[in-house]
């Protein structure tokens, strides 16, 4: 299997009827995950997630196989999230913390960890759409600015600038909501 699908793609466009469900559970992980950081509401993740791989399956034929699906999938997702922001047309509410808790660590260590992920996720789900979105793609999916431009259609250089506006104002955000790093760091 290729590393990103296309692999799979090829085989579910060729007829295999397996390589589509081999798609969705590759990537139903990393596709909840970013609809979790962008829209935060339990409900609509995982009506979104079904939209993304609805979307993917009706658009198959447009997939262009010189691109990484990956980015082709992200670029769903990412517009699914946007569509259901403006059906929503208010801003989000605080989002979920989903992180699983490290059970290597003493249990007030691991309480004050999920404070801190709660708190991270109130301050990111308080940022405008696209500087939430220039954050999450890069810091937590871990997309360079060269893709995220390529995913979103914006130049490089405005998601660079979009990332450093959101780490500001998370880092400000954070200091308002009384986090410190500090309390979780030692």
């Amino acid at each position: 299997m290729a590393a990103d699908g296309a692999e799979l793609v090829r085989r579910w466009r060729k007829g295999d009827p397996l390589a589509f469900e081999a798609l969705v559970r590759r990537w139903q992980g990393p596709v909840l995950r970013i609809l979790t950081r962008l829209l935060g509401e339990n409900e609509l993740v995982e009506d979104s997630s079904q939209e993304v791989f609805l979307r993917v399956y009706h658009a198959a034929g447009r997939y262009r196989e010189n691109g990484a699906f990956s980015t082709w999938l992200y670029r769903i997702a990412l517009n699914v999230a946007r569509d259901v922001g403006r059906r929503r047309r208010r801003r989000p509410g605080p989002l979920e913390c989903h992180e699983p808790p490290d059970r290597t660590l003493p249990a007030e260590k691991t309480c004050q960890q999920r404070e801190a992920a709660e708190l991270v996720a109130q301050a990111l789900g308080e940022l405008p759409e696209p500087l939430r979105e220039a954050l999450v793609l890069r810091h937590y999916e871990g997309l360079n600015f060269e893709e995220i431009a390529r995913l979103t259609g914006t130049p490089a250089s405005t998601i660079k600038s979009r990332f450093g506006v959101a780490l500001q104002r998370l880092r400000f955000r954070l200091q308002q909501l009384g986090y410190s790093p500090e309390e979780t760091s030692s």
